[in-house]
């Protein structure tokens, strides 16, 4: 099933393209080809305590990282709190309506202040000492200010600011100065994620578990697809995860444009419209047992069919390519958001380094949706969105806290988690002298190039 057939058929210069018409310039366009080289990845990076630190100090106290959505402090005073590492930040609304983004920490003696994941605060108050601050971060009240000798109290003694911005309906934070702005950090994913109106998306499922794998072997199983044949089959009947689009960008962003509504090479049966092709087809209207045409005409049909009925989809629907009608434009957001996007709504996954052991890590599974009010309007199934979830945006789900292998985060990425840890248990083997990539996996290499790029020294 490896496919023998398509031996030799390669050029990864090339790449395969998901539009062989598409123009230049367009978004579906492919990027130019980037040689990261064919080194291996070496092993130790996934769990050695010094990369991790290294990594801290480098890395993730420069780049530019998700901390959460507008949507959840729409009034002033609403917090919510963003853990990453060993770090803590509250993001809130100030009683001016404008966001603020601060460290999570008493200006006395250290202590966390808010301990909760959302809410709403008049004050932000210590409960170690009783110090206080508006939720604008100005110092306010200081417990027996009288004894203390003046010269302690010198300085500023309002809440650390944290440089912030807000992108697509999400509020990003940079704890350096020097890094460039949002935007230019993000690049292409700007213009290219702008017609989904992420902005627009409101959220019906938030998760939380931790996985016993460093953060950098989970992000690179969702970089590529090189896997889904050996774990997820079932999905092969309707996924082509041979010939995929792959796009390196700057900065470390890179995409795949992935085929749904066609069926992948390695499966036996390439004629049949087959139950999951059926299905497709009777989401936009088509009748399956007469549509009389063999399963490699089901993906256009099904994008012909939505493409007549994206009034549903919104103002935004005429400015979508055909092939985003039915394919997964898959975006990662260095160094550590990835995006499965659709015009119904994005699947967002965040990938959150522990705060001590290199060998844990914090996932996040976000579904984002356009509010559905029209029944007809199908979830993409793989996203995981559960039956009876309210779809109209008129409640927000409370984030839950899972168990790896409780089912919660749904059943293709709950197989993500039962490998993920053999994965990272191997790697400390003295018969593995490192990851071989293919360039099925060159979002991978292009993922540990950068970050390399901030280790060494090479970045701002």
């Amino acid at each position: 099933m490896a496919g023998d057939c398509k031996a030799g058929s390669y050029d990864y210069r090339k790449g395969w393209l998901l539009n062989e018409k598409s123009v230049d310039g367009s978004f579906e366009a492919k990027a130019p080809y980037v040689d990261n080289g064919t080194g291996l990845v070496e092993p130790q990076r996934y769990f050695d305590p010094a990369f991790m630190r290294r990594e801290w100090s480098e890395l993730w106290t420069r780049t530019w990282l998700l901390a959460g959505r507008v949507s959840d402090i729409p009034e002033p005073g609403d917090f919510f709190r963003f853990n990453v590492g060993s770090e803590s930040f509250l993001v809130v609304r100030g009683t001016d309506r404008e966001i603020r983004v601060m460290y999570n920490v008493c200006q006395h003696r250290g202590a966390r202040l808010v301990a909760s994941d959302f809410g709403n605060l008049k004050e932000i108050r210590c409960r170690y000492h009783s110090w206080a601050w508006t939720v604008n971060g100005a110092i306010c009240d200081i417990t027996d200010r009288e004894t203390f000798r003046p010269e302690v109290l010198e300085g500023s003694l309002d809440l650390s600011k944290v440089r912030h911005d807000v992108w697509g309906g999400f509020v990003f934070l940079c704890m350096d100065e020097k890094a460039p702005p949002l935007a230019e950090f993000l690049g292409v994913l700007e213009p290219h994620l702008a017609v989904y109106r992420l902005e627009d998306m409101v959220t019906v499922k938030d998760v939380e578990v931790e996985w016993p794998a460093n953060w950098k072997t989970v992000v690179d199983a969702f970089l590529e697809s090189y896997h889904v044949h050996a774990i997820h089959p079932e999905i092969l009947p309707f996924y082509d995860d041979y010939h995929q689009q792959w796009d390196l960008y700057e900065h470390g962003m890179s995409r795949m444009l992935m085929k749904f509504g066609a069926v992948s090479p390695r499966h036996e049966d390439q004629d049949s419209v087959n139950d999951f092709l059926a299905g497709m087809l009777a989401e936009v209207g088509i009748d399956p047992e007469g549509f009389g045409k063999a399963a490699g005409d089901v993906r256009e049909a099904v994008q012909k069919a939505k493409m007549k009925l994206s009034d549903r989809l919104g103002p935004t629907a005429g400015d979508y390519a055909l092939n985003q009608m039915t394919d997964d434009w898959a975006y990662f957001a260095f160094p550590n958001v990835t995006f499965n996007i659709h015009p119904e709504g994005a699947l967002v996954q965040r990938f959150r380094p522990h705060e001590s052991d290199p060998e844990k890590m914090i996932y996040d599974v976000t579904v984002l949706i356009h509010p559905i009010r029209d029944p007809a309007i199908q979830i993409p199934a793989y996203m995981g969105v559960e039956e009876g979830t309210d779809c109209t945006g008129s409640t927000r789900p409370q984030r839950r806290y899972l168990t790896r292998g409780d089912g919660g985060v749904g059943p293709v990425l709950e197989q993500d988690g039962r490998m993920i840890p053999f994965v990272q248990a191997g790697m400390h083997s003295r018969g593995f002298r490192g990851a071989r990539l293919s360039e099925q996996e060159q979002r991978v290499r292009h993922f540990h190039r950068e970050i390399d790029r901030y280790l060494d020294g090479e970045k701002w």
